[in-house]
């Protein structure tokens, strides 16, 4: 998924684990929450069914209006390139 994608000098890992895991939590945390629900959830459910969980957690997301301030924020090129 990307997130183990860090090499940091002997030492260092308890460092940049716990400054990567602020960065995470400072996500919107019901999208974060939801990709998370669809990644355990789907394993247990054929594919017609785990598509329409992942769409029914993402329009849960939409709705929220946390994806309105997250796109604002990409428009300003916040969290392009791994910038955030």
């Amino acid at each position: 998924m990307g997130l183990a994608n860090r090499v940091v000098d002997d030492g260092a890992a308890l460092d940049a684990a716990i400054a990567l895991a602020a960065q995470i939590a400072a996500f919107p945390q019901l999208c974060m929450r939801g990709d998370l629900a669809s990644a355990h959830g789907q394993w247990a459910l054929g594919e017609a069914d785990a598509i329409a969980a992942e769409f029914a957690l993402g329009a849960a997301t939409l709705a929220s209006g946390e994806s309105v301030a997250g796109a604002q924020r990409f428009s300003r090129g916040e969290g392009r390139s791994g910038r955030f």
